[in-house]
């Protein structure tokens, strides 16, 4: 199995890991589920994007699969004006987080990849269930194919984000609809019901409370849209995965499940590979500082999907609309 493991950790990992163990486990742990508490964890995406953006890409917003989303694109000479883009969707639990969390992380994607990235904002807990994100994701997905022009599209997401990229590509696959060129999955949820995994857990965990998981996940079948289909990615016949890299901290509680993945999509062919590192948090490459594991996690993701765009048949369609 191509697992690539990072066991050297930078010095700044140490008080990262210890912060989070000591400080934000027991937070989240103690942090009410109630209606009210989930609005209120919506206020920090919105602080969030008041922060100065990225000078090394360009920003503007749009309305992509009828939801918010921010468009990056890279400057100076790039793929930005091919048919190959990147849809970002954001980490969270399907309650917190958005656009303005993830600008830094879809910025870096967007200036290593050269690639124009169309990062989400897809509706979350209270406002709807797991359907409800998988709709928006999905739709989100079909417009840059159907309607502005984009042949070739990688799914990119951290932590629930990763969920919704395996939704579209049975949604894909299902609908007939032209499969993504590339899976990126940073810390992927690929099991909605972990929380209640009893072969799981998160003792060896920076901060992801499995109890907590457990607690918030009969929330995830709210409406207003229905969930259907799988609800662990991994029971998806391999065959319909295109190349796929995930990252992973080592011994967070996700991590068996991205390699379970990673050696099924191998023994059945599909080019994939997992980088796992040590004394990292949870979806860490999310982290807004240019921590040394974080930049070294980008350049993994980055390279894996330049090689995989380049082995791809180029298209002689016009440039893809990028606005609108």
């Amino acid at each position: 199995m191509p697992f690539v493991a990072h066991r050297k950790p930078s010095l700044a990992s140490y008080p990262i890991w210890v912060g989070a163990r000591a400080v934000l486990k027991p937070l989240l742990s103690a942090y009410p589920l109630t209606d009210g508490g989930l609005k209120r964890l919506h206020l920090i995406d919105k602080l969030a994007q008041t922060a100065p953006k990225s000078k090394t890409v360009m920003f503007s917003t749009l309305t992509l699969g009828g939801r918010p989303a921010d468009l990056m694109l890279p400057k100076g000479p790039s793929r930005r004006e091919g048919d190959t883009a990147v849809l970002y969707l954001h980490g969270g639990a399907f309650v917190v987080a958005g656009r303005g969390t993830h600008r830094a992380v879809a910025s870096r994607l967007c200036e290593r990849t050269e690639l124009p990235v169309f990062s989400l904002e897809y509706r979350q807990l209270p406002e709807g269930g797991v359907g409800t994100s998988v709709h928006d994701a999905y739709s989100a997905y079909r417009e840059l194919i159907e309607q502005r022009g984009f042949r070739h599209i990688v799914v990119a997401g951290d932590s629930a984000g990763g969920f919704l990229c395996g939704k579209v590509i049975e949604l894909a696959a299902e609908n007939g609809l032209t499969a993504p060129i590339a899976y990126v999955g940073i810390a992927p949820l690929l099991d909605l019901d972990l929380g209640t995994n009893p072969d799981r857990s998160s003792r060896s965990d920076a901060y992801l409370p499995q109890d907590k998981m457990a607690e918030l996940a009969p929330k995830f079948d709210w409406g207003p849209i229905p969930f259907a289909g799988t609800r662990r990615i991994n029971s998806l016949d391999a065959a319909l995965f295109p190349p796929t890299v995930l990252i992973t901290a080592e011994d967070e509680m996700v991590e068996p499940d991205v390699i379970e993945l990673v050696e099924k999509l191998d023994a059945a062919g599909i080019r994939a590979e997992v980088h796992s590192y040590s004394w990292q948090i949870h979806a860490f490459p999310v982290l807004a500082f240019r921590h040394r594991e974080v930049i070294d996690a980008i350049e993994a993701v980055a390279s894996f999907v330049t090689h995989v765009i380049r082995e791809a048949p180029s298209s002689v369609d016009a440039p893809a609309k990028l606005t609108g």
